[in-house]
């Protein structure tokens, strides 16, 4: 698989372009980018219920992205509030092809879908199936209402040997805190799969869940049973920008690192 080189500074990039090498014969099925291609993280909306042909995409730092131009339209990753990396290259919004409203319009080369996943309750009959097994949280931020979070996790990255990640709401402890902040705990279940790599992944997590509580509290608090260092607890400050609460640099933002042979 190619490897993305992206010129990217802060998570607050998010259209960027990369520069194409010479790549290898594997393109899992899908056409070589031209060097102007760009990346971006979004969610995608589908702007018909009934219908997978009309959807935009809405990029974390807020602008819309209308796909005038699909070179790639794969129907089942076409879903609503369905998290992505794309590949598109803008034109201009005066172009023949540009749909007004949006802005930006572009032509669609490839969509790589995200682990996009709800909170859920932990309750003491869901405690074993949800599990609380080590991983690591390395980065994490907060946009269009989705807790995004890089992982680490170690496994034997079998492909019948999948894990399974959860963010939770945890009934034996209150919801926001003293403090103010919103308890939610990331939990793994590694299903007794063997220590022998150390993999990565990228999930969001919609926080639809706690919208009510996010509007008042002063931020997200959550619990990680991490590798090295057992329990520790993240707070996210909501009265700051957590788009980038630590800076992505063009090596960790890897797509293929996150949506290629994953085992969770």
């Amino acid at each position: 698989m190619k490897r993305l080189k992206l010129i990217a500074a802060t998570l607050l990039l998010l259209l960027v372009p990369f520069l194409q090498s010479c790549l290898d014969d594997d393109c899992n099925g899908f056409d070589c980018f031209p060097e102007d291609t760009e990346l971006g993280i979004a969610t995608i909306h589908l702007t018909d219920e009934n219908s997978t042909n009309e959807y935009y995409f809405t990029l974390d730092n807020g602008k819309t992205v209308y796909p005038a131009i699909k070179k790639y339209n794969d129907s089942k990753k076409i879903i609503e509030g369905q998290r992505a990396f794309i590949y598109i290259k803008t034109i201009d919004n005066n172009s023949p092809e540009a749909v007004e409203g949006y802005d930006l319009n572009a032509e669609l080369f490839y969509i790589e879908t995200i682990l996009t996943k709800p909170i859920i309750p932990l309750t003491k009959k869901t405690a074993d199936s949800i599990g609380d097994d080590r991983i690591n949280m390395t980065h994490h931020w907060v946009a269009q209402g989705y807790l995004t979070m890089e992982f680490q996790y170690y496994g034997t990255h079998n492909p019948n040997q999948k894990h399974m990640l959860n963010l939770v709401d945890n009934e034996d402890t209150e919801l926001v805190d003293e403090e103010g902040y919103i308890n939610l705990e990331f939990r793994h279940n590694a299903y007794d799969d063997g220590k022998a790599d150390l993999g990565e992944g990228l999930v969001s997590f919609k926080l639809d869940k706690v919208a009510k509580e996010m509007e008042t509290a002063k931020g997200l608090k959550i619990r990680v049973n991490t590798i090295y260092d057992g329990i520790k607890y993240y707070k996210i400050d909501l009265e700051k920008d957590t788009r980038s609460n630590e800076a992505m640099t063009t090596q960790q933002l890897n797509p293929s690192n996150y949506t290629d042979n994953t085992y969770y």
